[in-house]
């Protein structure tokens, strides 16, 4: 877990402060990603006056989509939503009034397997593919993660530990694959990497909530929306303006020192309040008015720096991935769901979005993106092999019909999670009025988007909390915490055994 040292940096010197141009404002954002402008927002809506300072010239991080030949390609999102219409998501855009639409998942999913696609409705449709004897110990082991509570041990214990002592994996090759292949596309994470705690978490929260489902128009139609939002609240948004240094006095945040990546002009920025989506390691080093630069993290991993405040690599675990989207005159994927691999060597599994909406490329096309974890340095190697894949699973018809788009890496400073799950770090930090928000500090049992916009809750209820008379409020009654939302009822999980929830059957 990663653990932010102490900092021990002096406040800007009053000459530097005398030699910019210096705007006041109630909060200040770091980071146009998906956490950083839902954090904008609900500031905004609360009338507070909020500047959002991103380097990038273009809001929305790795959750929004660029227009390559017709083609909504995603900057990192596969253009879907873990939790569906029913989640986490999808509550605090109505709560902001953010128009969308999100398409649930009309089935479990489907698997590769066997050299074929099994689709599976419900959870009970697993049945096809194991056989009678593993669907036994599917069941088994179903009962183990749900009806029986963990024991302290077993809690830390890696999944993939787990599993060995409940199941012979050796017998249950397929078994073994479903969890892994979900796994890597839904956390981009091994079994190894991630505590039996934490998977039976997010999966409990996965059934509770509902279905997986496409955004309408693609991950970037948030993205453009929240813009407005936030336009419309009158607040600002710096692109292409790049954050050299976090401010401070007397341990507590007053400000952040900006340099527009175009004019080269600078500015400080003055505020009681920040608020950080670009991750631990890059916060952390503002708070030392240095920078993180994607090769200095790929090529180094802060081996050569003993600094308090930056870390050697291992104290930061990136969950990290390759993408490849691809551009399709046959459709490879009968369903609006996830077809996860059982039988490949990298990809995990694989969507086609344009079965929900297809606005999403040209028509008569179809979209497909696909999922692996990197599991070597050797890029090109995994850019082959995700391609044999492809080849092995849709044989000739991937070669007549398909065009690889783009093939892109998630890693360093641009990883899947900048925390791997389970091992998140906390909100707030040393720092008074520092706070960080986004998928470092996803709370536990909710996944990519959705654990980013529990964070932005986390952090509402923290500021939340700083108001005396609610503190004390809440303190007599928990229900008032009005951010954090929780799980739906335990029953929706129920539904999972024949359908996936959701609104697949609406119009």
């Amino acid at each position: 877990m990663y653990k932010q040292a102490p900092s021990r940096v002096e406040p800007l010197p009053e000459a530097v402060a005398s030699t910019h141009t210096v705007k006041h404002f109630d909060a200040i954002i770091i980071g146009a990603g998906l956490g950083g402008l839902l954090s904008a927002a609900h500031l905004l809506q609360r009338g507070k006056h909020v500047v959002v300072v991103e380097r990038l010239p273009h809001s929305g991080g790795r959750f929004t989509a660029k227009n390559f030949h017709g083609v909504q390609v995603s900057t990192g999102a596969v253009h879907m939503v873990p939790f569906g219409s029913s989640g986490v998501l999808s509550h605090m855009l109505r709560r902001l009034n953010v128009p969308h639409r999100l398409y649930d998942a009309d089935v479990f999913g489907s698997f590769h397997v066997h050299g074929r696609q099994y689709r599976s409705r419900g959870l009970l449709g697993v049945a096809r593919f194991l056989g009678p004897r593993q669907f036994a110990w599917f069941l088994r082991l179903g009962y183990l993660m749900f009806f029986r509570p963990l024991s302290a041990q077993e809690r830390q214990l890696p999944f993939d530990l787990w599993l060995a002592r409940h199941i012979n994996v050796e017998r249950n090759p397929q078994l073994v694959a479903f969890f892994a292949s979900i796994s890597r596309f839904a956390l981009s994470l091994e079994l190894s990497q991630v505590s039996t705690a934490e998977v039976v978490r997010t999966t409990k929260n996965m059934f509770r909530f509902g279905a997986p489902a496409i955004v309408e128009g693609g991950c970037g139609a948030i993205t453009h929306q929240l813009e407005k939002i936030i336009e419309t609240y009158d607040g600002e948004i710096m692109l292409s303006s790049e954050v050299l240094g976090i401010e401070q006095e007397q341990g507590h945040v007053t400000g952040v020192l900006v340099k527009n990546k175009t004019t080269g002009e600078e500015l400080l920025l003055r505020a009681p309040l920040v608020v950080s989506d670009i991750g631990p390691r890059a916060t952390n080093a503002l708070l030392q008015q240095r920078r993180i630069k994607q090769s200095d993290v790929l090529k180094q991993k802060y081996a050569e720096d003993h600094s308090a405040l930056a870390r050697s690599s291992d104290d930061v675990q990136e969950a990290v991935g390759l993408k490849v989207h691809i551009l399709s005159d046959v459709s490879l994927i009968p369903h609006k769901g996830i077809m996860y691999c059982l039988d490949t060597k990298r990809i995990a599994g694989m969507v086609q979005p344009t079965n929900s909406d297809p606005s999403l490329a040209p028509a008569g096309k179809h979209l497909l993106i696909s999922h692996q974890v990197i599991q070597s340095n050797n890029v090109e190697e995994e850019r082959a092999l995700a391609l044999a894949d492809l080849r092995s699973m849709f044989g000739e018809t991937f070669d007549q019909h398909c065009q690889v788009l783009t093939m892109g890496t998630y890693r360093g400073e641009w990883p899947v999670n900048r925390v791997v799950q389970g091992e998140d770090v906390q909100s707030r930090l040393q720092v008074e009025g520092l706070y960080l928000v986004g998928d470092a500090v996803k709370p536990s049992g909710y996944l990519m988007v959705e654990g980013v916009a529990q964070s932005v809750n986390n952090f509402l209820d923290l500021l939340d909390d700083l108001d005396r008379e609610q503190a004390r409020a809440r303190k007599a009654d928990r229900r008032l915490r009005r951010n954090v939302m929780s799980p739906p009822s335990r029953l929706n999980a129920v539904r999972w055994l024949w359908k996936a929830p959701g609104n697949a059957g609406k119009p």
